[in-house]
């Protein structure tokens, strides 16, 4: 005896019962492959991502802003340091060392013992320092064989675009330290370049956080002076 031959379903049968499972097939498919290329877009993304081309952030620094400086309390705290007395040399802690000026010519810290000191600290590309650079020229002449006052470049490694900001700044006359590799900032403990750092005639350091006016900084070298 033959086998009846089976009939095969209505395709309105089959299509329902097929139709979810190739939804969800090309779904998936949508989900993994990374998005339209032509649109730019990255699919579905997992949580915590966003969606879209990946754009580059511009990079930022602190400092970067044109906004004015305030006229708000002189803020100061010591500078750690292996200790206040001067060591075997007979020069402070603080100033013993080394270190390159705008120039070319090496600087020795030693030489500021003595009398109080104005350590400010710029960037090349600091707007407010920029703003600042004039005042701080005047400050220097102002305090010229009473108290020393040096500009201290960092937090960049063009050494051409340090000299320009002298240049503009009118601060040919001041001595401008290049802090290329950051030591000096890292010796005070400067975390930006709105900070100063003021030191009495015995080398003792105290750090200035800002921005502050250079009337602020006045301030603090009159009361060193008495």
């Amino acid at each position: 005896m033959s086998t009846p031959a089976r009939r095969r379903p209505p395709l309105a049968r089959v299509l329902p019962a097929v139709l979810p499972v190739v939804l969800l097939a090309v779904a998936a498919c949508g989900a993994d492959d990374g998005g339209d290329p032509a649109d730019g877009s990255t699919g579905t993304a997992a949580a915590g991502t966003t969606t879209g081309p990946m754009t580059p952030e511009p990079m930022t620094s602190e400092g970067i802003t044109s906004e004015p400086v305030t006229s708000e309390p002189v803020t100061s705290q010591p500078v750690a340091s292996e200790g206040d007395a001067a060591g075997p040399t007979g020069v402070p802690p603080a100033l013993d060392f080394t270190a390159t000026t705008l120039d070319g010519a090496t600087f020795e810290g030693a030489s500021l013992a003595g009398a109080p000191t104005l350590l400010w600290f710029w960037a090349p590309w600091c707007t407010v320092c920029a703003r600042e650079a004039p005042e701080v020229a005047e400050l220097a002449a102002e305090y010229e064989g009473r108290a020393n006052v040096v500009g201290v470049a960092g937090l960049s490694r063009d050494a051409e675009a340090m000299a320009a900001f002298v240049e503009r700044g009118g601060l040919e006359d001041v001595v401008s330290l290049a802090d290329l590799d950051g030591t000096l900032y890292t010796r005070f403990g400067v975390a930006s370049q709105y900070d100063s750092v003021i030191l009495d005639a015995e080398g003792v350091p105290m750090l200035v956080s800002g921005p502050v006016p250079v009337d602020g900084l006045r301030a603090e070298l009159d009361a060193l002076l008495g």
